[in-house]
């Protein structure tokens, strides 16, 4: 589709966002979500604060993540949030997808993070925690815009 193209290119993202939110039942829509969805996960570095500041507290912890590997992961996910939030009507504003890019980032990497490390780089008191809390606890840490908000957005996730 040529949307997608485009897309792919880094123009008319808000054009694709406005046909997925009016057609994204129809054919074609799956190939624009996944072409909005590898802009918006590429994009999470230098348009995403939140996402700037947690992986820096995981660069900080010393994990040796595989970023790339982990973004190629999150783009099917971003992929089907956005047909997700199609399906609910209304509009998709922009910073809304890209927050969506920037949790499921998150949650691919980690996997890759040394929990115990990076709770006590915070620190935070805390006994390990299964995957999917963890995977949540940095997916809600993205809102955070300092290292402070992060420690304790997985605070409160891991206490929740």
């Amino acid at each position: 589709m040529q949307l997608a193209r485009a897309v792919d290119d880094g123009r008319n993202v808000g054009a694709a966002l406005r046909h997925l939110d009016g057609h994204g039942s129809e054919p074609g829509a799956a190939a624009v979500a996944e072409a909005l969805a590898r802009f918006l996960v590429a994009r999470c570095d230098s348009h995403h604060a939140g996402w700037r500041v947690v992986r820096q507290v995981v660069v900080d912890s010393a994990a040796d993540a595989p970023w790339e590997k982990c973004a190629r992961r999150a783009v099917p996910l971003v992929a089907g949030d956005l047909l997700d939030l199609s399906g609910e009507g209304g509009r998709t504003p922009l910073r809304r997808a890209q927050h969506v890019a920037a949790q499921r980032r998150a949650e691919q990497i980690a996997g890759h993070v040394d929990q115990a490390a990076v709770l006590a780089d915070l620190g935070l008191e805390h006994s390990p925690v299964s995957s999917e809390r963890w995977e949540s606890a940095l997916s809600s840490a993205v809102r955070a815009r300092s290292r402070e908000q992060v420690a304790s957005a997985v605070d409160g996730s891991i206490r929740a």
